[in-house]
Order: C-alpha cells, then sequence, then structure tokens
C-alpha cells in the first residue's frame, strides 16, 4: 500500500474524531454548563459557543501540524514504522481532547462563580 493511503486515512480519522466528538461531548455539556450558569444562561450559552471554537482551532492546528507531504526515508523500509506515527497521531488528538476536556470541567465552576459573583456585587440599573 502506497505510504500516502496511509496518511490520508489517518488525515480523515483526525478530522473524523474532531468532528464527530465535538458535538458529542458538546451535547453532553450543556446541562453541566447550564447548572454552573444558573445565574446567567446567555453567559452559559456563550461559553460553550467560544470553547467550540476554540476546540476545533486546536485541533485543527494539530492536524495540520502533523500532515505529512513528502514520504520520509524510514517509511520506505517499513510500513510499521508510518503505521507507529500514525497512531502517535490519532493518540495525540484524543489526548489533547482529553486535556481540554478536563481542563474545561476543572474550570467551568471556577468561571460560573467568579460571574456569579460579579453579577451579584453590580445589580442591574432600575429602568425608568
Amino acid at each position: 500500500m502506497p505510504w500516502w493511503v496511509i496518511e490520508l486515512i489517518t488525515n480523515i480519522v483526525l478530522i473524523a474524531l474532531a468532528v464527530g466528538l465535538g458535538p458529542f461531548i458538546k451535547r453532553l455539556g450543556r446541562s453541566y454548563a447550564a447548572d454552573v450558569f444558573r445565574a446567567n444562561p446567555r453567559t452559559g450559552k456563550s461559553y460553550l459557543v467560544l470553547t467550540d471554537i476554540a476546540y476545533y482551532l486546536i485541533f485543527m492546528a494539530f492536524i495540520l501540524f502533523t500532515v505529512t507531504f513528502v514520504q520520509p526515508l524510514r517509511w520506505k523500509f517499513s510500513t510499521g514504522v508510518q503505521l507507529e506515527f500514525e497512531v502517535a497521531r490519532v493518540g495525540g488528538i484524543l489526548l489533547i481532547m482529553g486535556v481540554l476536556h478536563a481542563a474545561n470541567v476543572v474550570a467551568l465552576p471556577l468561571i460560573g462563580r467568579l460571574l456569579a459573583g460579579a453579577g451579584a456585587s453590580h445589580p442591574p440599573a432600575e429602568r425608568k
């Protein structure tokens, strides 16, 4: 099998993971974000949109940074060397997804408390 076929398949898998897991994680996180941002639901929705954009930018940057356009010399002698590299790419994007998700789960309550505290200290002005 030519080296570029394996590279193409890996790129398709990486893009499918980024596009497929993003909405799945978002769907599961909506109720969590709604609970954290219950004082200001619009802020929660905006936060989710911004994190989605950031996630996709990070995932696409990883994919573009790891694309191979010219066959490395080591791949000419063994398909196993290329497969090791491609599996590491898939593992890398999964690791990035996991770390970003964990950071978001930890940071979300802190951000929610900060915003709830800021809203309580600045009551809305009365309308005349």
